[in-house]
């Protein structure tokens, strides 16, 4: 769930940044008294002097966009018909009779003694 909520902020946070937000600002005699976002801030004089407003956009200037071309390195190049992989096998001397192979006596594995098929409910 808190995953979620993240992306789902950083996505909220991302689009508003990107579009841009613009923050309009009231003073009254020179003192701060409100702010708006996106749209203008209220007035409390009406038409008289002492009131002014400040707008400010604020954007994020960076491109978010992806390169159109992606090149991929070549990383081994392996020629599986190549008559040199295969040479090693070939040409090895064969076996001498120095060399002695172990062979184990080991049993073969144990046959199944149990009849499965009473364990099986069969529907008809």
């Amino acid at each position: 769930m808190l995953k979620k909520l993240s992306h789902i902020i950083l996505s909220v946070l991302l689009l508003v940044s990107t579009v841009g937000v613009v923050v309009s600002k009231h003073y009254c005699s020179g003192s701060f008294v409100s702010a708006s976002v996106f749209h203008e801030a209220e007035s409390c004089c009406g038409d008289s002097d002492c009131c002014h407003n400040e707008d400010s956009f604020y954007q994020v200037k960076d491109d978010f966009s992806a390169p159109a071309v992606l090149a991929t390195p070549i990383l081994a190049e392996l020629d599986i018909l190549s008559h040199d992989l295969f040479a090693d096998l070939i040409l090895e001397s064969p076996a001498t009779e120095n060399s002695s192979f172990r062979f184990t006596d080991s049993p073969p594995p144990p046959t199944i003694q149990k009849v499965l098929s009473l364990k099986q409910v069969y529907l008809l």
